[in-house]
């Protein structure tokens, strides 16, 4: 019977209850009494129509999550109940609830970290029980995290890019090597243009024995400016993954990748991929995981002697500081060594990087991004031209807003800076990005 887990959170949390409304008192005990009757339906049926006029009413909204969530709308419960929460952040009934619907949605971490959250509030013991009967059914499940069946998404994007030609400031530099001042052509120089997006992305994961999981997945990417048809862009990425699930903490997962960009309507690079990555979680709040990763990377049109083949090791670590509001920090760093394969003007190099972020959110239906990452290059050859042996420190900030518009669809504005230095002028340049994205995402 799936409604008795309300049924028993109504009983066990009804002297904590907060006062009915005059204005919403009898359709709120009408609804009660249905689900005390397993009539989750005729609830739900009963209260959606009053949501416009009393949504941000405590009882209006618990009772139309316990609703939605027996008649099988665990995501519509979502919202009513976010927004109970930023009213009542204490409310350990709405915490229950929301643990509940997080789990009918199969998002089994997000229910772990609202059922912690009511233990830590010490409820009563019909509630610590409840709590108990859920988190033993997400043991009881190893591969139940990443559920078979398919997802995806597709996007719209518009922006501007200060810098679309990835490129110097200076119209021309002078080369030791030649000993002379070389004017360098309008692909070489720094440029601004207004762009339009579009993407597209599926993924089919399948549940195997043995705690196994087989991904696969493939994303498509195009970007057109309004004027440098020169730098007009399309991707594809393709893989495919296999995760092992080895105990209720540790994890790992196998992953072969193809990527190929185009650039001015022609091939510009090719990457062919292969990485590990464990995780381990600790808690309900904390993960960190180590992953070495293998990259074959090969240049086209005029750039082939960029090509190189990278291995790097990483480490990440993600941390919730509040639960609350969903307060994620989170960062990583790597280490690589990139070989040069076809003869590189700067030789092989050296990369070292690390990133931090935070992710809160600030409203029911909105959450913030913050994001940072330095990457240094320490290449290993005199170039011959510059007389110098090339090094460059690139910087990137990031701030993003993800605002859920209805079930599935989010409206994403971001505003991106990058600023790589180097000590060869060809290669020093500054970029800012704003962009606004409008996705449509299915699970």
């Amino acid at each position: 019977m799936p409604w008795l887990p309300a049924v028993l959170l109504m009983i066990a949390l009804a002297g904590a209850s907060p006062a009915i409304s005059a204005a919403t008192a009898p359709e709120v005990e009408r609804a009660q009494r249905l689900l005390r009757e397993g009539k989750a339906e005729e609830a739900w049926r009963l209260l959606a129509p009053l949501e416009k006029r009393h949504a941000g009413q405590p009882e209006f909204d618990l009772a139309l999550a316990m609703a939605a969530t027996d008649s099988g709308r665990p995501n519509l419960a979502t919202f009513a109940l976010e927004r109970l929460i930023v009213m009542q952040p204490g409310n350990g009934t709405a915490r229950l609830e929301l643990a509940r619907a997080f789990y009918a949605l199969r998002d089994y971490e997000r229910a772990q970290r609202e059922l912690q959250f009511v233990l830590e509030s010490d409820p009563p013991p019909a509630v610590r029980a409840l709590v108990a009967q859920y988190r033993d059914k997400m043991r009881d499940l190893p591969a139940a995290a990443a559920p078979t069946g398919w997802s995806g998404y597709a996007e719209a994007g518009v922006g501007h890019d200060t810098n679309a030609t990835v490129a110097t400031a200076q119209g021309s530099i002078f080369v030791p090597g030649l000993g002379a001042e070389l004017l360098l052509d309008r692909g070489f120089v720094r440029d601004s243009d207004n762009f339009s997006s579009l993407g597209l992305g599926l993924q089919y994961a399948r549940a195997l024995e043995g705690g196994l999981t087989a991904l696969a997945g493939a994303d498509l990417y195009a970007r057109w400016h309004a004027e440098l048809d020169i730098v007009d862009a399309h991707a594809v990425d393709m893989q495919v993954a296999l995760r092992q699930r080895m105990d209720a903490r540790d994890s790992v997962q196998y992953t072969l990748r193809h990527h190929h960009f185009e650039l001015d309507h022609d091939g510009y690079r090719r990457m062919h991929s292969a990485s590990a990555e464990w995780t381990r979680l600790y808690g309900e709040r904390a993960r960190v995981g180590l992953s070495a990763q293998a990259h074959r990377i090969r240049y086209q049109q005029a750039f082939p002697a960029s090509s190189s083949d990278l291995v790097a090791l990483g480490a990440t670590g993600a941390y919730v500081l509040d639960a609350t509001t969903r307060t994620l920090a989170f960062g990583g760093v790597f280490a690589g060594i990139d070989n040069a394969v076809a003869g590189r003007a700067d030789g092989d190099r050296r990369v070292y990087g690390a990133s931090a972020g935070m992710q809160r959110r600030l409203a029911p239906r909105l959450e913030g991004l913050a994001s940072a990452a330095v990457l240094q290059s320490d290449y290993r050859q005199r170039n011959a031209d510059f007389g110098t042996t090339r090094g460059d420190t690139q910087l990137e900030a990031a701030l993003a807003l993800s605002w859920q518009l209805a079930d599935g669809w989010y409206l994403r504005p971001q505003i991106a800076r990058t600023r790589n230095r180097s000590n060869i002028v060809l290669n020093d340049f500054g970029r800012t990005e704003a962009s606004l994205t409008l996705r449509r995402v299915w699970d």
